[in-house]
């Protein structure tokens, strides 16, 4: 079996209770720059660290209802990794394309945490532009 090669962290998604709380702290005193999410979830907070990798503070998307932890991982060959997990048995949860082209794909561990790999991001430019508070939009 063909192995995945990792190459880099692209990002961690942390659980947060409220943005007017949590982001301040993020953006004013760990000093992570706000940029425009290339996701369609208005409660997914998109920040970067100066080497590229990325934090992203999630809101609970419904009440009481929390969001969740994870990983992502960028691989060097994205579609040699999806033959990986195919032939190792991992089933593949969701798949897809982000804004700016970025590829992903999220599995289980066998623990059930939840794990994500992906190309590198910004395949393609992406006119999208975010606020103060993380609200991105398009041009």
């Amino acid at each position: 079996m063909a192995g995945i090669r990792i190459t880099r962290v692209n990002h961690v998604a942390l659980p947060i209770s409220d943005r007017r709380k949590a982001l301040p702290f993020y953006r004013d005193v760990l000093g992570l720059k706000v940029i425009p999410s290339m996701v369609d979830n208005p409660h997914v907070i998109w920040t970067e660290l100066e080497d590229g990798t990325m934090v992203h503070p999630v809101e609970p998307s419904a009440e009481g209802q929390p969001s969740t932890f994870h990983v992502a991982f960028e691989v060097a060959d994205f579609d040699a990794t999806v033959r990986a997990l195919q032939e190792s048995g991992t089933e593949i949860l969701r798949q897809g394309v982000r804004h700016d082209g970025q590829r992903f794909l999220f599995v289980n561990d066998p623990d059930g945490n939840r794990i994500e790999l992906a190309t590198a991001a910004e395949e393609r430019p992406a006119d999208r532009v975010v606020d103060e508070w993380g609200h991105t939009s398009e041009v």
